[in-house]
């Protein structure tokens, strides 16, 4: 007999990331080239190396200008900037 939760699991697991492309999740801190890769709208505009507070699942605020570039810690982890101190921005995108 074969066990459907563990292949419903592993599907689900596999295209999570699909569904979610595109949006962010709010409370969590991304790097503008973290959002370019994920097709967040309007991502053209983002500088890559800002780190940015997303605000809702399409509107993300601009938090930091990373000195020396920064950094994607992964799914479900805050960005940060590579050098603890940044620049503070605080501009709605």
């Amino acid at each position: 007999m074969v066990k459907i939760l563990p292949i419903f699991l592993a599907t689900l697991a596999a295209i999570s990331p699909v569904v979610q492309a595109g949006n962010c999740v709010p409370g969590l801190k991304y790097c503008g080239h973290t959002l370019q890769t994920y097709g967040f709208p309007g991502a053209g505009r983002l500088k890559p190396d800002d780190l940015y507070d997303c605000v809702s699942p399409k509107k993300v605020r601009r938090m930091w200008t990373c000195r020396i570039g920064c950094i994607d810690q992964g799914v479900g982890q805050w960005d940060r900037c590579r050098q603890p101190y940044g620049i503070l921005k605080t501009d709605m995108v």
